[in-house]
């Protein structure tokens, strides 16, 4: 009575002759691994998210409140602005009436407030987006930090400005360090 195997990937089909075709292939090599075929080969994402991510996403948030200071604070310097505003008009050989000035100062005013509502809202979705895992959300952000440190460059250093630069910096490379990368490098789509 003779044996025979059902004929699969590397099998002979018959028993004890399968020699050095087996399981391995024909160089005795195992075999390769498989390309991941969908979301459930992936890697696993980790169970929780990783202590530098957390305290970046905390430092995001941190951002949004400084930001949220600073388009509140330009309140406080009506002065300051009356002043520029003046300068601004002379350099421009315009008329210094008060009403020009108040409608410059009215024009700075809601400027800086559109702004800074647009930069709390920026800090805010970086940190929702990079606390889910959006490997895009991690370059944008980091992109963002370095676009921070160019305009703190140009515009000058205040006290809320350098809060805001190193609050970014940080919080773009806690982003980037190795202990953050299984949670941006794994293929889960995003769950809203």
């Amino acid at each position: 009575m003779s044996e025979t195997n059902s004929a699969g990937p590397g099998t002979s089909g018959t028993s004890g002759t399968s020699g050095r075709s087996g399981a391995s292939g024909m160089s005795g090599m195992p075999p390769m691994p498989a390309w991941p075929r969908g979301e459930e080969d992936a890697p696993a994402r980790p169970a929780e998210r990783p202590r530098v991510v957390q305290i970046a996403v905390y430092l995001m948030y941190l951002g949004a409140a400084l930001s949220a200071v600073s388009a509140i604070a330009v309140f406080g310097s009506r002065d300051r602005l009356a002043n520029d505003a003046r300068e601004m008009l002379r350099g421009q050989k315009q008329p210094l009436t008060p009403d020009k000035i108040d409608a410059t100062v009215n024009t700075s005013l809601t400027l800086y407030v559109v702004f800074g509502v647009l930069a709390v809202a920026l800090w805010i979705l970086m940190a929702v987006m990079n606390g889910k895992g959006q490997p895009r959300a991690r370059v944008v952000a980091t992109v963002l930090a370095v676009a921070n440190v160019f305009n703190t460059v140009l515009t000058g250093l205040s006290i809320v400005g350098l809060a805001l630069l190193l609050t970014g910096t940080a919080a773009a490379v806690m982003l980037w360090l190795p202990a953050a990368r299984p949670w941006f490098t794994t293929t889960r789509r995003l769950r809203v």
